[in-house]
């Protein structure tokens, strides 16, 4: 797990200065996973990893990921410093994710990959704590992009469809700022 951080440190060239970034966990109603952040005074990046903890049709075999560039309004709502911050960000994220299983009208292996572009929006609340960490809650309607392929039930041939929806999800996120 370590290499696979440093590696995505080395690529993304993020300058890690302290207490700006955080790793942190998150569930949401489409799965969970963790995510790695990374603050300015005025923007956030984050990238999710989503597991496969899919529910109802989406199966249990499932990786996602999601990018976000968030542009960050730290004074948005305004409470007494003993209460903490409630920094508000919104901006653009695209995730992209692959999930096995299912059965689409009694066929059986079902793969899907979708794409999709959204417009986040959330709150974070940072508590007054000598240990810097947040919580958030983050919406994300926008597009979905899916490809379907499916078993046909007479042969082994492997059919496909692609299909486009609109979506709103709802994501509970923990940060903990380590570096």
């Amino acid at each position: 797990m370590k290499r696979l951080f440093l590696v995505f440190v080395l690529f993304a060239g993020i300058s890690f200065a302290e207490d700006k970034n955080a790793v942190g966990l998150w569930a949401s109603n489409y799965g969970s996973g963790f995510d790695i952040k990374h603050l300015n005074s005025d923007n956030v990046w984050d990238v999710y990893i989503g597991s496969g903890l899919g529910i109802g049709s989406r199966g249990l075999t499932a990786i996602g990921l999601d990018v976000g560039y968030y542009f960050l309004k730290p004074r948005a709502i305004k409470v007494d410093a003993s209460a903490g911050k409630f920094p508000i960000h919104w901006g653009p994220n695209v995730g992209f994710g692959y999930w096995s299983g299912g059965d689409r009208n009694a066929r059986n292996r079902v793969n899907h990959l979708v794409i999709a572009p959204n417009c986040a929006v959330g709150i974070s609340w940072f508590p007054p704590t000598n240990f810097k960490w947040d919580l958030s809650l983050e919406l994300f309607p926008g597009l979905r992009i899916y490809r379907d392929s499916y078993e046909n039930n007479s042969s082994t041939k492997w059919d496909s469809e692609i299909n486009f929806g609109l979506g709103v999800d709802l994501r509970l996120l923990i940060h903990a700022y380590l570096f």
